[in-house]
């Protein structure tokens, strides 16, 4: 029993003789970590006191300058201090100097940069603009065949009603047919088409095609006499100019 009690001693003692071994080298390295901080610690100071210091080849009217700029603290953001560092004499591997010199590349990336970008966007704006006006466009001109492809049967019909005697006027069918030619108008007036009034109006190159001219007694020239085939608008575009007679 005691001779266990002896090693356990001895082991004890040896595992505190380790721990402080190990203590001892710890706090070295923990005093040479602080001995380097204090190092740069006054490397800085030093930097500092020298970049504070005033320059004695600069002359008297530079010093001045610069105390009132100190005194007016007219230096407050990077702007003013860009222009400062350009205006002041310095050494090119001042550190002050090489900071200003990375700011100003930076800037002008990020000009670069912007410039870039709003390039881009005006590109993609007009890109944007154009294919929505050829989408209108498309849009348009599908609906102009499609209807243009459907006047002609308005004309048969209205030919067809002229050309009908009165004795069938008032007969099933012939009510049937008016009734489907009333029906087609009202879907082509609410797709936006409506007829060019012509028939005693003034010539209108843009709403009326002359066919015929034809001087009359008594008529203003340039009015129209008569209409051959309708004309009509889609909206305020014309889907089809009137075939007139012109007085002339």
């Amino acid at each position: 029993m005691d001779r266990e009690t002896k090693a356990l001693d001895r082991d004890l003692s040896e595992a505190e003789a380790d721990q402080e071994v190990e203590t001892g080298i710890g706090d070295a390295e923990l005093r040479q970590d602080f001995a380097e901080a204090e190092v740069i610690e006054a490397e800085f100071v030093e930097l500092a006191a020298e970049a504070l210091e005033p320059d004695t080849s600069i002359q008297p009217e530079v010093l001045e300058a610069e105390a009132e700029i100190v005194e007016a603290e007219a230096v407050t953001d990077w702007h003013d201090l860009v222009k400062a560092v350009e205006e002041q004499p310095a050494p090119a591997d001042d550190p002050v100097v090489r900071l200003v010199h990375e700011y100003k590349e930076a800037i002008q990336a990020r000009d670069e940069w912007q410039d870039k970008y709003l390039r881009a966007a005006a590109e993609y704006a007009n890109a944007k603009r154009r294919a929505e006006v050829r989408a209108d466009n498309l849009i348009w001109e599908a609906r102009e065949r499609v209807l243009n492809g459907v006047l002609p049967v308005l004309d048969d019909f209205e030919r067809a009603f002229a050309a009908l005697p009165e004795t069938e006027r008032q007969s099933t069918w012939s009510e049937g047919f008016d009734l489907i030619y009333r029906k087609l108008r009202g879907v082509l007036e609410r797709e936006g088409i409506s007829e060019i009034e012509a028939e005693g109006s003034h010539f209108d190159p843009a709403l009326h095609q002359a066919v015929v001219s034809e001087p009359v007694d008594g008529v203003e020239a340039g009015t129209v006499l008569q209409v051959f085939q309708k004309g009509y608008l889609l909206g305020d575009r014309v889907l089809r100019p009137s075939m007139v007679k012109v007085a002339g």
